[in-house]
This record gives structure tokens, C-alpha cells and sequence, in this order.
């Protein structure tokens, strides 16, 4: 029986004996007949023992946005993470066929139609990133809330013999490079390019410095370092949290800026000190400098990241210990920063050789038999 209360209709019926009743939500009298139906259909379902839970509505991708960026920020605790996140949905969701597209309609034909729709825009690094989000929201749609039965097969770009698809930076400052970076960088790039160059921190954690964390001492200590600097901000993952010793040229720079800070971040506006820097300054200024200077294409903050763990990474054996001060999670990615020439396996090579004088004389008294015993034919 299909019966009105205010603007919705409900329905009402006796099934086994028992009274059930129902709004339907709805102000449409057929619709409400439906929904009737639908709820005696899965009566009898159940009871015949092929009862089956209905899957929730299948949203398309663009309203799926809330929902997968209200997870993202419950499981991310970085506030960087979330707008990697949130910046890479809104990339695929420009594409429209792909906004549209309900969750279960996302297959791989249509990724690739996304792919060729920025290739000549976009670099395959950052398109990599923008699959590694869809499939991310696919996975958390089909294992999490089982809207979909399955996801689709994502390929991401790989890099072939030519390293021509991702190119890792494998640009290391000289010292007449060095040099020359720093006369050209103004204020505040200037002053972290010697924070990067000197103790091996990113832009993020450059960015994200506060004095709280920064242990600056009246003198040196026996190390000849003038304190610490504790990386607590602007972190990706927790191998991130270290302490990095301040050199003489790291602590003449914390002293300048502390001079002009007024507020509780080491580095801040141009125009207004009491305010942090912003994150697109420092890439402002880099851009500057390679569009008026000659510098190596990969020259800039990340590239002197790059300098400092290949300077350190010569002068120790503990790899693990060149990991922790580089705050990787795994070796392998430590590995990456560290680009040895043909001088340093001559030095190494060299260092080797004085450590083991027996080989030569060795070698000498082989000879000097060889001349002096005949030959046994």
C-alpha cells in the first residue's frame, strides 16, 4: 500500500507476519510504487537464500574528490602531502572525459586518452604522479569502500636505456660553479643555497626552519661546528627527522637572518619580515637566474643537495650513517646522490695502494727471483 505523509510517500505491506514500513524519501507516487517492489524483492531474496548487500551509487571521478581527500587527510598527517594530493586530483579531474566518468567506467583505454591529452605539456615525471594518484583513489574506491569490483591496470612511464623518460639530476657544483651561483643569487636564495650546500637539507625543510629548532653556539665546539640544526618541519617521512651540524658559513647566515626575522621562521618575506617566505620565492629567483646566467640545466637548491651528500659521501664508509644525515628512507635512494668521477677511484685506488706497502715489495722480490732463478722448461 502506497500511502502520502507531508511531501513523501511511503509504503506499507505485511510479509511473514511482519508489518513493514517505509519512506521512500521520495514525492513521486510511481517512484514510490518502485521502491515498494524493490524492498518485496529482496525479501524474498533473502528468504530463497540469494540475498545480496547493494552496492552503494558509484560516484564519477570529480565527486569522488571529497570523499578520497577527506581519507587522504585523515592518513597524512603532512600538510605538503595532502596538497600533492589534492593539486594532482585537480589535474586529472581538467581532463573531462575523466571527471565524468564513473569509477566503475575508468578503464585503460581512457587513462591513455588522459595521457596523450598532456603529453606535450607535461613531463612524464609529474604525469607519473598524477597516475600514482588515480590509482591510489581507485584502490581506496574498490579495497576500502567497495564501490568498485575491481581497479584498472595503470602503467606508468618508466625510464629506458637513454634516460631520456626520467631524468635524475646527476649535477655536482664545482667550485668555480659555487661560486658563481652565489654571485648571481640574490636574497633569500643566496642565503639558502649555502644552508643546502653546506648541510645537505631540501627547499621544503629549508623553507619550513623555525629558530625554535636552531642550536646556534657563541664558539665552536671540538668538532668545529658553531650547533645544530634539528629538521622537525617541511618533512616527507619520519627518516627525516635529524640534527645536522652548523658550519662556519651555515652560522654566519643563521646570524644574518636572525638580524632581520621577525617572526618565528628563519627564512621570510622580502617585503615583510614578520611574514614567512613563501614556497614559490626560491623557485622564482632560481628561474631568474637560469634565464639571465649559463648554469648546468639542473643548477639550483636540489643540485646542491646533490654536492654536499657526494662531498660527504667521500670521506666515509658507514653508508648507513651518510643515510641517516641524508634522512632517506632507504639506501638505495641515498645511492642516487652520491656521483663519484674518474678522480675520486684514482684517490681511492691510491689510498688503498699506501695502506698495503707489502704488495709492492712483494711484487719486487717476485721479479728480482725471476731474473735471478732459471726458468724450468
Amino acid at each position: 500500500m502506497i500511502y502520502k505523509r507531508g511531501s513523501v510517500y511511503w509504503f506499507g505491506f505485511v510479509y511473514n507476519g511482519e508489518r513493514i514500513q517505509k519512506s521512500t524519501h521520495q514525492g513521486n507516487k510511481q517512484v514510490a510504487r518502485d521502491a515498494e517492489a524493490a524492498e518485496r524483492l529482496r525479501l524474498v531474496k533473502g528468504d530463497l537464500g540469494i540475498d545480496r548487500k547493494v552496492k552503494p551509487p558509484c560516484p564519477t571521478l570529480g565527486d569522488f574528490k571529497d570523499t578520497f581527500m577527506e581519507w587522504v587527510r585523515h592518513d597524512r598527517d603532512s600538510k605538503r602531502t595532502q596538497e600533492f594530493y589534492e593539486n594532482c586530483f585537480n589535474r586529472l579531474t581538467e581532463f573531462r572525459e575523466l571527471s565524468k566518468a564513473k569509477l566503475s567506467a575508468i578503464d585503460e583505454p581512457m587513462i591513455e586518452r588522459f595521457k596523450l591529452s598532456v603529453k606535450d605539456t607535461t613531463s612524464k615525471t609529474t604525469v607519473n604522479r598524477y597516475l600514482s594518484t588515480l590509482l591510489k583513489a581507485l584502490r581506496y574506491a574498490c579495497l576500502k569502500l567497495k564501490l568498485i569490483d575491481k581497479t584498472p591496470v595503470i602503467e606508468l612511464y618508466k625510464r629506458d636505456k637513454d634516460n631520456t623518460v626520467e631524468r635524475e639530476c646527476d649535477f655536482v657544483y664545482s667550485t668555480a660553479d659555487y661560486k658563481a651561483w652565489l654571485e648571481a643569487a640574490r636574497e633569500p636564495l643566496r642565503s639558502a643555497s649555502i644552508l643546502a650546500r653546506e648541510s645537505g637539507m631540501c627547499r621544503g625543510e629549508i623553507i619550513a626552519l623555525q629558530w625554535d629548532c636552531v642550536r646556534l653556539n657563541r664558539t665552536v665546539d671540538e668538532f668545529g661546528f658553531w650547533g645544530t640544526l634539528e629538521i622537525r618541519r617541511g618533512l616527507k617521512r619520519k627518516e627525516r627527522l635529524r640534527d645536522l651540524p652548523i658550519t662556519e658559513d651555515m652560522a654566519a647566515v643563521l646570524q644574518g637572518l636572525r638580524a632581520q626575522s621577525k617572526c618565528q621562521y628563519v627564512f621570510t618575506s622580502v617585503r615583510n619580515h614578520a611574514l614567512p617566505l613563501s614556497v614559490n620565492s626560491l623557485n622564482q629567483q632560481q628561474k631568474g637566474i637560469m634565464k639571465t646566467c649559463r648554469f648546468h640545466p639542473d643548477a639550483g637548491l636540489h643540485a646542491l643537495r646533490h654536492t654536499r651528500l657526494t662531498e660527504v659521501g667521500k670521506h666515509t664508509q658507514n653508508v648507513k650513517a651518510l643515510q641517516m644525515y641524508a634522512g632517506h628512507s632507504r639506501i638505495q635512494t641515498t645511492m642516487k646522490y652520491v656521483h663519484p668521477n674518474q678522480s675520486d677511484i684514482l684517490e681511492m685506488v691510491a689510498a688503498a695502494r699506501s695502506k698495503a706497502p707489502g704488495v709492492t715489495t712483494v711484487f719486487t722480490t717476485v721479479q728480482d727471483q725471476e731474473k735471478t732463478e732459471p726458468r724450468k722448461m
